[in-house]
């Protein structure tokens, strides 16, 4: 999303990552990586229990899950990875957002 987030912005969409470290890590993290979205350590996973994101040990953590909440605060998208790499590309996440704005 970091290549994209002018794409993403432009189409008024605020981006958030919740990430599953504590806040110095995410924080060094973001720093690092120059990542101009907003990051939230969730290290303990309580938002990742509330929305439902799977853990699997074998898998080595949390599956990957991405949302789109509308500013109603309402989930009008959710898709949760069957592996680390099963999450939609910019471009289907975009095309989603000109749908909603239609």
């Amino acid at each position: 999303m970091k290549q994209d987030f002018k794409e993403f912005t432009s189409r008024n969409a605020t981006l958030v990552v919740v990430a599953p470290h504590d806040a110095e890590q995410v924080a060094a993290y973001w720093k690092k990586e120059a990542l101009p979205m907003i990051g939230v350590p969730d290290a303990e996973g309580r938002l990742a229990d509330l929305y439902g994101q799977e853990w699997k040990l074998l898998k080595l953590g949390r599956m990957p899950a991405l949302f789109m909440v509308d500013r109603g605060g309402a989930l009008v998208f959710a898709r949760y990875g069957k592996s680390m790499t099963d999450i939609p590309s910019n471009g289907e996440m975009l095309k989603l957002l000109d749908g909603l704005r239609e």
